[in-house]
């Protein structure tokens, strides 16, 4: 985000559309209506299943810390639901890739980045909340009780900034229905492409 914000120059030489025709590759190849009907449907599933689940941690939440944990993931879970869900439906029925939205689709790759570096990161304390509550449960009160709990929610929020401000955001294409670090796959080849990391969007719900 940083390098979009701050040094847009070098932004725009690393992801310059210019000269890039996205109907070189046939709209019909970028399209995947059915899939990106089920995501919707699933995903507005998923969000209606989640409410009885969000106000259970919700009514908890001073009864135990993992309870604030939970409530914090089930707060990026949404957040990434929307994403995986309906930004990737949407963009599969448009047939967007990048260049078809770049600013767009830069910003909802670094959030993406962002809330899953905050997931991932909070699961783990999460796992470590739970073990400590096991084996040794003073422990794990000197380390999570009261507003401590809310440090380590704070914790993985910053780590979550890191990656949203200084790291490269993934890409969606709709010509793979997959995440990329590289904006033109499918369109340019060259060393950078040796780079890519694909993600499965699955992977980010």
């Amino acid at each position: 985000m940083e390098l979009f914000l701050f040094r847009h120059a070098e932004y725009e030489r690393l992801y310059n559309c210019t000269g890039l025709d996205v109907d070189s590759i046939p709209l019909e190849r970028r399209q995947f209506v059915p899939e990106s009907i089920a995501f919707c449907v699933l995903s507005a599933i998923y969000y209606v299943l989640y409410v009885p689940c969000m106000y259970s941690f919700w009514k908890h939440l001073r009864d135990n810390s993992c309870y604030k944990l939970l409530f914090y993931i089930g707060m990026i879970d949404l957040i990434i639901l929307s994403i995986a869900g309906f930004f990737c439906a949407w963009a599969n029925l448009r047939g967007a890739v990048f260049c078809s939205y770049p600013t767009l689709m830069y910003l909802v790759g670094v959030l993406a980045h962002a809330t899953w570096s905050a997931e991932t990161s909070a699961d783990l304390i999460l796992a470590f909340n739970r073990c400590l509550e096991l084996v040794l449960p003073r422990f794990s009160h000197i380390l999570f009780s009261g507003p401590r709990t809310l440090l380590w929610i704070t914790g993985c929020s910053l780590y979550a900034l890191f990656w949203a401000l200084f790291m490269n955001p993934v890409l969606y294409s709709s010509i793979y229905f997959a995440w990329f670090y590289y904006p033109f796959v499918g369109y340019r080849t060259g060393d950078d492409q040796l780079q890519v990391i694909r993600i499965k969007a699955v992977g980010l719900s």
